[in-house]
């Protein structure tokens, strides 16, 4: 029976919908995306045009994949800067990797798909599994019968060192694989023997391609106990694999290289009251924001005040010292920094030529007023 999907699903924009939604909910859908309909033996044809739908979005999935890298590496960081041990590794893929085959989905085989990114990765127990089976697998025995409970953990403690989950460093590349059962009578009992007469039933699912190259946060509680995760690590993914099929290689990997992760960048310093009520008065120049300017000010900003200069503010000139006068609460040592500056641009001689030519003591009584605070 067809159910119709709600109209809020059926309205959104497919074309810049997250991959993992398309990958895992919109399937059996034509290329229009406005019926379901039966597969069947078009399953193929369903992979590809999900592969070719992984395409069309490469250029959003590439800042997705960028912006998840810088996340992690920034996560990274700052546990190092609490004291933690931390590493990236990167490899590259050797000939296929495949996470997630079995999962329940529509078309029978899955990809492991991050819910958030629409990005294949490698899932950390995966990880964590197969680099715990290199540590403890005993070479000469050919058996696992070592204990690397220390690192890895126990039914009574957590362990040292901790693996994340593998993310691809750029957009990987994805490629149509298949699984080909040359004798399926066979196989499901309905023949005693194989036989070359029998069709083949070829399986189809989507793979991430050769060469794509994933990286893999490490951290650990010491130096000595992150080297050996590394090396297992390392071990692991070269020897083993990771993933599904890893028993014919796939999932392994190559070429690995490590990048460091630097200490987190300081915080810029968040200016003070006072800086910011300057920088108020730079942008705007009046004697209402020269008074809130000063009554941020504090002893303690002596020094930092003899390192301005507040007559290369345009538009601040020797009127402003009226607000001086006014204000009560400014301290003396501030008064006396705002005293000197003010009284070097009043012309002395000036300002007395104009109060006997002109009656206007202005400036004069300033001059007065300023050499009292710096008297005091």
């Amino acid at each position: 029976m067809f159910i119709p999907l709600p109209d809020y699903i059926n309205k959104v924009d497919k074309k810049n919908a997250n991959y993992s939604l398309l990958f895992n909910r919109w399937i059996m859908f034509d290329g229009n995306f406005d019926r379901p309909k039966e597969l069947k033996d078009k399953k193929c044809n369903e992979f590809i045009r999900l592969k070719t739908e992984f395409e069309n979005r490469r250029p959003q999935l590439q800042k997705v994949a960028e912006f998840q890298k810088n996340r992690i590496f920034n996560m990274l960081s700052v546990l190092r800067s609490k004291g933690c041990h931390v590493a990236i590794v990167k490899a590259k893929v050797s000939d296929a990797l495949i996470c997630g085959l079995g999962d329940e989905h529509t078309l029978e085989n899955s990809m492991r798909l991050d819910h958030c990114t629409g990005l294949p990765y490698i899932p950390s127990s995966s990880i964590k599994g197969v680099v715990r089976f290199t540590a403890e697998f005993n070479n000469e025995t050919d058996k696992r019968d070592k204990k690397e409970d220390e690192l890895f953990g126990s039914q009574e403690g957590a362990g040292s060192i901790q693996f994340w989950d593998g993310f691809p460093v750029d957009v990987p590349r994805l490629k149509i694989d298949i699984m080909n059962n040359h004798f399926q009578d066979y196989y499901s009992d309905k023949s005693n023997t194989p036989s070359d007469d029998m069709d083949p039933n070829p399986i189809p699912f989507i793979v991430v391609d050769f060469g794509s190259e994933f990286y893999f946060p490490i951290v650990a509680d010491s130096l000595d106990n992150l080297s050996r995760a590394i090396k297992f690590l390392k071990s692991a993914l070269a020897d083993w694999g990771v993933g599904a099929k890893s028993s014919v290689g796939y999932g392994t990997f190559y070429d690995f290289r490590e990048e460091s992760v630097p200490m987190p960048k300081p915080k810029p310093k968040e200016p003070s009251a006072c800086e910011s009520a300057f920088e108020v008065l730079k942008k705007s120049p009046n004697p209402e924001n020269f008074s809130k300017f000063l009554l941020t000010l504090k002893e303690t900003d002596v020094e930092w005040l003899r390192s301005q200069d507040l007559f290369k503010i345009k538009g601040f000139n020797i009127g402003f010292a009226n607000k001086l006068f006014e204000i009560e609460l400014i301290p003396l040592n501030i008064k006396k920094i705002f005293a000197q500056q003010f009284i070097e641009k009043i012309d002395l001689k000036e300002a007395k030529k104009r109060a006997d030519k002109k009656g206007d003591k202005t400036n004069l009584e300033r001059y007065e007023k300023l050499k009292e605070i710096l008297d005091s």
